[in-house]
């Protein structure tokens, strides 16, 4: 499984042509498939849009029963990042999504009971987290669809790190590139987006460039540009990087100075192997809200001052920042 492509396993309604036409605009193609150890119950469905695509007003749900005796039969189909997205809005709170493993030996999504789930304490804190980040949306008048969450599994072990993919959230990041290493063979089979965060010294770059890195969110001096952009000419691939912003003008930080920022963008832009999509900064590390305000805020100011210098190849949709002591100021 890829980062943009995903397999999906449907026992239940989203085999019907009509509900695929409604929630993807094309037909699926799939392949029978068995799943062990659950068991099929009915749910009574009451969300409109659901009903209107689905004509029918109970739908079957899966429950996990642990019993190698019990079995479902259904189709796994291939999907897109942005069709299993729509799968989500289509499948109500009652169900929930994992990854199972199948007879053939197959992996794929599969939306199960929610009722008769047992949170982790992994899933409790994406929980939270998430429910802050709707909170502060709504004070904020956002979307909470346009913020994504980036998980930093810095010492995290890889099954504790698979338990929180399962549960949906595949934005992962790491800050060291021998962590990067040592999880990737254990990860690789799982549908996540691996991210790279921590500080990337030269001799780092032939080394990362093995692990399907999607983003970069530290590009902090043109030396480091220069001999990315020189690998990758050899390896004819592009990576996405983030330019890395030291908002808090603390010698500790690494980063360019907010003054550097724009000139900085304009001479990375030359290397078209670099894709620049946004900024990073880690806000002060201060209890004065303020402080950690005027960071986050200066950052905004540097990406509508990039936006208006229209620099060619350079996108700068992505703002990095904000962490759990202080996404809402973020």
């Amino acid at each position: 499984m890829e980062a943009n492509r995903h397999f999906l396993f449907s026992y239940g309604t989203l085999q019907l042509d009509k509900v695929q036409y409604e929630t993807y605009g094309r037909l699926l193609k799939g392949e029978k498939e068995t799943l062990r150890n659950y068991k099929i119950d009915e749910l009574k469905i009451t969300d409109s849009d659901v009903l209107r695509k689905s004509g029918k007003e109970y739908h079957p749900i899966a429950i996990k029963t642990g019993n190698p005796n019990d079995f479902i039969e259904g189709t796994i189909f291939e999907i897109t990042d942005i069709e299993l997205k729509e799968t989500d809005r289509y499948e109500v709170k009652d169900y929930y999504r994992v990854l199972e493993t199948f007879v053939s030996g197959r992996k794929a999504w599969i939306y199960v009971s929610q009722k008769h789930r047992q949170p982790s304490e992994i899933v409790n804190n994406i929980i939270k987290i998430k429910d802050r980040i709707n909170k502060a949306c709504k004070q904020a008048k956002r979307n909470p669809e346009e913020i994504k969450l980036l998980l930093a599994t810095k010492t995290v072990n890889p099954k504790r790190i698979k338990e929180a993919i399962e549960f949906g959230e595949t934005l992962i990041a790491e800050n060291k590139v021998q962590e990067v290493k040592e999880k990737f063979v254990v990860l690789k089979d799982v549908p996540h987006q691996q991210h790279f965060i921590g500080h990337l010294q030269t001799n780092k770059i032939k080394e990362i460039l093995k692990y399907d890195i999607k983003c970069i969110h530290s590009l902090d001096r043109f030396s480091l540009a220069q001999k990315l952009h020189n690998q990758l000419i050899k390896e004819n691939k592009t990576i996405d990087v983030l330019v890395q912003i030291n908002t808090s003008e603390e010698e500790s930080k690494f980063g360019i100075t907010s003054s550097e920022a724009v000139n900085f963008i304009k001479q990375v832009a030359q290397f078209n192997t670099l894709k620049i999509k946004g900024l990073m900064t880690i806000g002060v590390f201060s209890s004065d809200f303020d402080k950690i305000r005027g960071c986050f805020k200066k950052l905004k100011c540097i990406q509508q001052e990039v936006i208006e210098a229209n620099i060619p190849n350079v996108e700068m949709k992505e703002l990095s920042m904000g962490m759990s002591n202080d996404l809402e100021i973020a």
